[in-house]
């Protein structure tokens, strides 16, 4: 008899740990993932309302300048994260910087395509600081693929800088790599049509 209850009572601990085991891991399995880490703004950084004013202009003022007033608003420590300025950056062997410099100085004001134009839009739709980040939300009009042409819609593009000392040290926005253009049916992609 003894043996019988010492041999349950072992049986019923090892069930009850084999139990606990599984429904811990259980829950580790359904446990939230930890949260991201938020790199941005700096941790720790603290603006007042006079500083995140400031830090907004100085972004605005990306878009209200060109040439040399453009280039003179980025920190020589300029930290890009533009897919298309780093990849053409990279192949040129040169630093954020020196492309964004080496990009604006020059840089004549957009011609129009030719056709419909556009509503105006508005490169101001959204402007928000916090502590060293602005995000300026630009209202643009698009014309719509797969209507007529002169039929545009609403979309939205943005750009975020980080700001430090009235300079422009960081930006973002959602460009992307695209590949070229293919060329029209009428010419062949390797040579005169034969």
């Amino acid at each position: 008899m003894r043996l019988w209850k010492a041999t349950c009572i072992s049986s019923l601990a090892s069930a009850t740990v084999t139990l606990t085991l599984v429904g811990s891991i259980g829950a580790l399995a359904q446990a939230p993932p930890a949260p991201a880490h938020q790199a941005n703004p700096t941790p720790g950084c603290m603006a007042t309302g006079a500083q995140l004013a400031a830090n907004k202009k100085v972004a605005m003022e990306f878009f209200r300048t060109r040439g040399a007033e453009r280039v003179a608003l980025a920190d020589p420590s300029y930290k890009q994260h533009n897919p298309v300025f780093k990849k053409r950056g990279e192949e040129k062997h040169e630093s954020d910087y020196q492309e964004f410099s080496d990009f604006f100085a020059n840089q004549k004001p957009p011609q129009p395509p030719p056709g419909p134009q556009p509503p105006a839009g508005n490169p101001f739709e959204v402007v928000s600081a916090e502590c060293d980040i602005v995000t300026i939300i630009h209202k643009v009009y698009r014309q719509d693929p797969t209507a007529a042409p002169g039929t545009f819609y609403e979309a939205f593009t943005f750009d975020t800088f980080r700001v430090k000392n009235g300079k422009l040290t960081e930006h973002w926005d959602g460009a992307l790599i695209t590949p070229p253009e293919v060329p029209s049916s009428s010419a062949s992609p390797i040579g005169p049509n034969r």
